[in-house]
C-alpha cells in the first residue's frame, strides 16, 4: 500500500472513530467516574511521577501516571464564597452543584438558606446507579458532599443520617466519626442503614462474597485510624482494603442497562500534605492512581461511553520542589527509606514516652527507631569524611550513605523536639506553630528532614490557593479542556451526562 492510501485509511478511521464518539456523547455518557486526590496540587503529582522514576531509574527523567496521560488536561480555580483558599466542603459543593458557598457548608447556598442538588442525586433521579468510595470517614466532606446538606461539615451524625436516607447503591472505604452521635446518646447508625435497606460489610472474606445484583451496600475496612478513616497505603496490612479493590467491586456491583456515576476519593493524600508527609501523600497518590486504573480498565470495554475524570479540590501544604540546602538537587528516591507514616510514628514515639522513664529517656537511646524507620544515620566527623570521599570517587552507594546522615543543624532541630514529645509542653508561639502545627513534634520533625533531604520543601499545613489540574479521558473528555472555575466542572459533567434537572 503506498504512503498517501495508508494515510487516507487512516484518516477515514480517526473520522470514523470521532464520529461514533459524538454520537455516543450526544446521548449522553453511560458511566462517569469522578476521582478527586483530596489536597492533591500538581506539585504531589509531580513529586510521585518522580519518585517513580528515581527509585527505577537512576537517570534523570520521570515516569507517568496513567492519568497525566491522559489526552486532555485542564486547569480549574478553587477559590470559594467567601475566601481565595477553600475547605473541601465548600469545594466539592461547587464542584458537584455547580454553585459556590462559604467554607464548612455542604450542598447549600452561602446564607445557609436554600439546598442545593447534587450531581450524584441528580444521576441518581435519572435511574443511574449511584457508588461513594473514599479513604477516610463516608460522613467526611468530600464523600458527604455526593448526598449530604448541612450548614456544618463537623455535623457528622447529621450527615450519616443523610447517608442512609440517600437511596445511594454503594458506599466504601471508612466508617463513621460519631455512629452514636457525639454524645454517644442517638439512635446507632448501623442499625438505621439495616431499617433503610443497607448491608453492613465490614470484613475481607464477606467483601470477596459479594456478586451482582447487589443490594445496596456500605463498606467499611476492617481497621480505622482515630478518625474513622482506612490507614495510609505505606501502613496498609493484608486484611485492609485498597482504593483499587474498592473501585472494581463498585465497579462490578454498580454495572447496569441504565449506566452509573462513582466518585472515588484519595481523602489522606490530604491529610499527608497537612502533616507534610511527603512520603505517605506520594504512598496514597500511588495507590489513587490503581483505583484510577480500575476505571481505565473498564473504559476498554466501554469506550464510546464511559468518561474518567481525575482532578482534586484544592491543594494543600505548599508543597515546593526545591530546597534552599540542596539547591537545584533532587533525590525522590531517599524517601524510600520512610517505612511508616506520622500518623504510625506518632504512636511509636508517644508509646516510647510513656513506657520509658524520664531519666532513661534520650534522642540517643531512641536513635534505632529512628534509624529503622527512616533510615537517618547518626555519624561521626570521621565516618562522614570517609563516604563524601568515596562518593566524589564515583561510589553511589557511599553518596547515598552520607545523604541519609544528618548534620549537626539537624540533630539540634531533633533534639528540641524529642524534649517536647517527651515533657509534652509545646511553647505557644508562632516559632512552634511554624515547625509543628499541633503534630507530634519529633514525628513532624522527622518526616519535614526526609522531605529535605528528598530536596523538598512545604510552606503551610494549611490548603493553598493555586489552581488544580483537571484529567479527562473518554466521551464528552474535550469539554474539560482550558483554564476554568470549579462550578464548571459541574456543568461539564451534567453535559457530559445529558440529564436535567432541577436545582431545589
Amino acid at each position: 500500500m503506498s504512503g498517501k492510501l495508508r494515510y487516507f485509511w487512516v484518516a477515514i478511521v480517526c473520522m470514523v472513530g470521532l464520529f461514533v464518539g459524538q454520537v455516543a456523547f450526544a446521548a449522553g455518557v453511560k458511566y462517569l467516574f469522578l476521582f478527586i486526590g483530596d489536597g492533591m496540587g500538581l506539585a504531589s503529582i509531580h513529586a510521585t511521577e518522580l519518585y517513580l522514576n528515581d527509585v527505577n531509574s537512576e537517570q534523570v527523567g520521570k515516569e507517568h501516571l496513567s492519568f497525566t496521560r491522559f489526552p486532555v488536561v485542564g486547569l480549574m480555580s478553587t477559590f470559594d464564597a467567601g475566601s481565595y483558599i477553600t475547605d473541601s466542603a465548600s469545594a466539592i459543593t461547587a464542584m458537584i452543584t455547580g454553585q459556590k458557598t462559604r467554607s464548612g457548608i455542604i450542598n447549600l447556598d452561602a446564607e445557609r438558606t436554600r439546598e442545593l442538588t447534587t450531581l450524584a442525586e441528580e444521576a441518581k433521579s435519572a435511574g443511574m446507579k449511584v457508588g461513594v468510595v473514599s479513604t477516610v470517614s463516608l460522613d467526611h466532606a468530600t464523600p458527604a458532599g455526593m448526598y449530604a446538606h448541612t450548614p456544618s461539615r463537623n455535623n457528622y451524625y447529621e450527615i450519616a443520617l443523610q447517608l442512609a436516607e440517600s437511596g445511594f447503591d454503594y458506599f466504601a472505604g471508612g466508617g463513621f466519626r460519631y455512629p452514636t452521635g457525639k454524645d454517644k446518646s442517638q439512635e446507632n447508625i448501623f442499625d438505621i442503614l439495616t431499617q433503610n435497606g443497607y448491608r453492613v460489610v465490614q470484613s475481607r472474606q464477606e467483601f470477596e462474597t459479594l456478586t451482582p445484583p447487589a443490594e445496596k451496600l456500605v463498606v467499611i475496612n476492617p481497621t480505622l485510624d482515630t478518625s474513622s478513616a482506612m490507614p495510609y497505603a505505606i501502613d496498609r496490612s493484608a486484611d485492609d482494603f485498597s482504593l483499587a479493590e474498592l473501585t472494581r467491586k463498585g465497579i462490578e456491583l454498580l454495572d447496569n442497562p441504565n449506566g452509573f456515576f462513582m466518585m472515588v476519593e484519595g481523602g489522606k493524600i490530604d491529610w499527608a500534605c497537612h502533616a507534610n508527609d511527603i512520603r505517605a501523600a506520594i504512598g496514597d497518590i500511588l495507590d489513587f492512581e490503581q483505583a484510577v486504573a480500575e476505571a481505565i480498565a473498564f473504559s476498554k470495554q466501554h469506550p464510546e461511553e464511559t468518561l474518567i475524570i481525575v482532578t482534586a479540590d484544592h491543594a494543600t501544604g505548599g508543597l515546593s520542589l526545591g530546597y534552599a540546602l540542596t539547591g537545584s538537587t533532587l533525590r525522590l528516591e531517599l524517601l524510600e527509606n520512610q517505612k511508616v507514616s506520622h500518623e504510625v510514628f506518632a504512636q511509636t514515639v508517644k508509646a516510647y514516652a510513656h513506657n520509658t522513664p524520664p531519666d532513661k529517656q534520650s534522642l540517643q537511646n531512641f536513635w534505632p527507631v529512628i534509624q529503622e524507620n527512616f533510615g537517618l544515620l547518626w555519624l561521626s566527623d570521621e565516618e562522614k569524611a570517609q563516604l563524601t570521599e568515596k562518593a566524589k570517587a564515583g561510589d553511589l552507594q557511599a553518596a547515598k550513605t552520607v545523604a541519609m546522615a544528618v548534620s549537626e543543624y539537624e540533630l539540634a532541630r531533633l533534639e528540641e523536639a524529642f524534649a517536647a514529645s517527651m515533657s509534652g509542653e509545646i511553647p505557644q508561639n508562632e516559632e512552634a506553630q511554624l515547625r509543628y502545627e499541633g503534630y507530634d513534634p519529633l514525628t513532624v520533625t522527622l518526616t519535614h528532614l526526609m522531605g529535605e533531604k528528598a530536596g523538598i520543601s512545604w510552606t503551610t499545613y494549611s490548603h493553598t490557593g493555586e489552581p488544580v489540574p483537571v484529567f479527562a479521558m473518554g466521551a464528552g473528555a474535550e469539554l474539560f479542556d482550558g483554564w476554568y472555575d470549579n462550578t464548571d466542572l459541574y456543568a461539564k459533567m451534567k453535559q457530559a451526562l445529558a440529564i436535567t434537572a432541577q436545582v431545589k
